[in-house]
């Protein structure tokens, strides 16, 4: 075989070679850059998510704040509450007293105006 066709089929399988080598770089590059797309938009995406996340976490703070004044008030009204209660049992313990009193007294008024006389 003559050199020229052994040259000529070195570089004409060289050149496939080359031409294949050149399809699997702008494959790669297209897959880099599809990638690439898919890189930015997932940042932008957990960029996203950490921004809602911080305003969740102070609507969950404010909430919390609120809870607490709620739960310091429902304290505070509880011992408001408990006292009114106390007092109400002492009024009506009161009245009791006054009633047996009243009752005691009345029998020794009836007593000394009628039986006594």
């Amino acid at each position: 075989m003559p050199l020229h066709f052994v040259l000529y089929h070195v570089v004409h399988i060289s050149m496939e070679v080359l031409e294949e080598n050149r399809k699997v770089l702008l494959r790669t590059n297209d897959r880099l850059t599809s990638i690439k797309s898919i890189a930015v938009e997932t940042e932008e995406i957990g960029s996203a998510i950490v921004q809602e996340l911080g305003e969740q976490r102070q609507t969950l703070h404010g909430t919390r704040n609120r809870l607490e004044d709620i739960d310091s008030s429902r304290i505070s009204s509880h011992r408001y509450v408990s006292a009114i209660n106390r007092h109400v049992f002492q009024d009506k313990l009161m009245l009791v007293l006054i009633i047996i009193i009243e009752a005691c007294t009345l029998v020794g008024l009836v007593y000394i105006k009628f039986i006594k006389n």
